[in-house]
């Protein structure tokens, strides 16, 4: 029996091979899964660059912050009267700055910068006490002398 439809031994006609369409199945998914991988993986070098790009620009903010901080220390230094002496030594094969400080007779060594920063802060400190203290004296003299900063009376 010939006709235009195959048909098989029982006299059906013949259905498509379950195995022939799950491989034309196969071989999309399987282009499917391999783009999407490929996107996947597109998307995680996208975000790689990114967070490098942002740790790049984290680093150099704070590098020219720290490069303000410091010549803001040196300028306070200057302000305050002191002298800085950097210079390098070698301690267990490595070198390391040492900053040495003339401050009002007396030389302070420090091993870094932030010990550094924290005695000029403490020391700024101690002198605004000091001129605080001398305000408070000058206040007093002028209301124990009923005048004002110039030793001029005060209007009746």
């Amino acid at each position: 029996m010939v006709s235009g439809v195959n048909e098989n031994l029982n006299g059906s006609p013949n259905k498509p091979s379950p195995y022939t369409q799950a491989t034309k199945d196969e071989v999309s998914v399987s282009q499917k899964t391999k783009k999407k991988r490929q996107q996947r993986a597109q998307s995680r070098l996208a975000l790689a660059r990114y967070r490098q790009q942002q740790r790049e620009q984290r680093q150099k903010t704070a590098a020219q912050r720290s490069e303000k901080q410091w010549n803001k220390t040196l300028r306070q230094l200057a302000d305050l009267g002191a002298t800085l002496d950097q210079h390098e030594v070698h301690v267990d094969d490595r070198e390391m700055m040492v900053y040495e400080v003339t401050f009002e007779g007396k030389n302070h060594h420090f091993g870094t910068r932030f010990r550094l920063q924290r005695w000029l802060k403490r020391e700024r400190q101690r002198k605004v006490e000091e001129q605080m203290s001398w305000a408070e004296r000058h206040v007093q003299w002028m209301i124990m002398n009923n005048c004002d900063d110039h030793g001029n009376p005060w209007p009746e």
